[in-house]
């Protein structure tokens, strides 16, 4: 999550009693090199943290920040590039951005609210009004828990967090226009979500691997399977927990929601059934199975035997993993976890 690359240095700053600016991506177009949620601070002894372009504005955005620092008024920063302005700043990539640059609030309640939503590992909607009377304020909701912040475009924001809801459950961030006091502001609306996490079910080398890479990328990753020979904490040191139990009892223990990942690589009908079968209910965001056509359609008529309907069983990705050639259980992995990153994503 882009927010974590900033939020361990501005407490570190605010600790040392050091003011701040931050710098949010709102908008990205074509080719930009982050997504809207990346984030760039400067503190007021010139230290940095973080990245809204990988180096193409950054030069620019700290002169802006350390403006506001000063005494300056935030403000919302376009940036792009053509063939005539390859000498200015803008960027290389061809790409258009938008950037809303203000002062770091330590003491705003909208952080104590985030930080608490990150320990507690409940999913939350962060929103930061970038124009109008709004500019500057924020406002998180997390599941669970009374909406805090100073961004009030009705009482209590029940109005926007209603419209910012379907961002939080696709994981996608957006800007909405409201009204306030008969003007026009626009509300950057941005999913704050634990550590995606995934499951996998079938202890294999495709497994060793997958948790290996995934573990690498910052999932969450926990290995099920009841067969205990299978389980050699040798070949799974980057999980975070393993599992000897049958699927359904193991999942359950994980603890599956929305925002969940299963992957099932046993190959076995009686563990991949009650694995897809859990996942599906729980309405993880990704389910996949391994497995050739004739194991995928029969997989198939048995969920919809349980009940499952046809348009969960959908759902289930198979033969998992892009198509990329595979060959190895390392290039498997691979391929899986990119249809995994993907489809958290919103790509695919």
């Amino acid at each position: 999550m882009s927010l974590l690359e900033i939020l361990e240095p501005l407490q570190r700053w605010s600790r040392e009693g050091v003011p701040a600016g931050l710098a949010t991506l709102v908008r990205a177009q074509r080719s930009a090199p982050r997504r809207p949620g990346a984030r760039f601070a400067v503190n007021d002894a010139g230290e940095l943290a973080g990245s809204v372009s990988s180096g193409c504005i950054e030069g620019d955005l700290h002169e802006h920040l350390r403006q506001i620092l000063a005494g300056g008024q935030p403000r919302l920063l376009s940036y792009g590039i053509t063939d005539e302005m390859a000498a200015e700043v803008g960027l290389a990539c061809g790409g258009e951005i938008e950037v809303f640059a203000d002062r770091y609030v330590a003491d705003d309640p909208t952080w104590g609210a985030l930080h608490e939503a990150l320990e507690r590992s409940r999913p939350a909607i962060l929103m930061t009004g970038i124009s109008g009377r709004l500019e500057g304020r924020r406002l998180l909701a997390a599941e669970g828990a009374a909406p805090v912040g100073t961004l009030e475009s009705d009482p209590g924001g029940a109005r926007l967090i209603e419209r910012a809801r379907p961002l939080l459950d696709s994981g996608s961030t957006g800007i909405l226009e409201v009204a306030d006091g008969g003007e026009s502001a626009a509300v950057f609306v941005e999913p704050v979500l634990p550590p995606p996490r995934l499951a996998i079910v079938g202890a294999s080398p495709v497994a060793a691997s997958l948790c290996h890479l995934a573990a690498f990328v910052g999932f969450e990753v926990f290995v099920i399977d009841p067969r205990g020979a299978f389980l050699s904490p040798e070949a799974f040191p980057d999980a975070a927990r393993v599992l000897e139990a049958w699927p359904d009892e193991g999942l359950e223990e994980v603890g599956l929601d929305r925002f969940a990942s299963v992957v099932v690589l046993a190959h076995d009908r009686k563990l991949d059934l009650p694995a897809l079968e859990a996942a599906l209910r729980a309405g993880c965001r990704f389910v996949g199975q391994i497995g050739g056509k004739r194991t995928q359609r029969l997989r198939r008529e048995a969920l919809a035997d349980r009940g499952i309907e046809e348009s969960e069983i959908a759902r289930v990705r198979g033969p998992v993993g892009l198509d990329i050639g595979s060959d190895t259980p390392e290039e498997i992995a691979l391929a899986i976890l990119a249809e995994v990153v993907a489809v958290q994503h919103g790509i695919t």
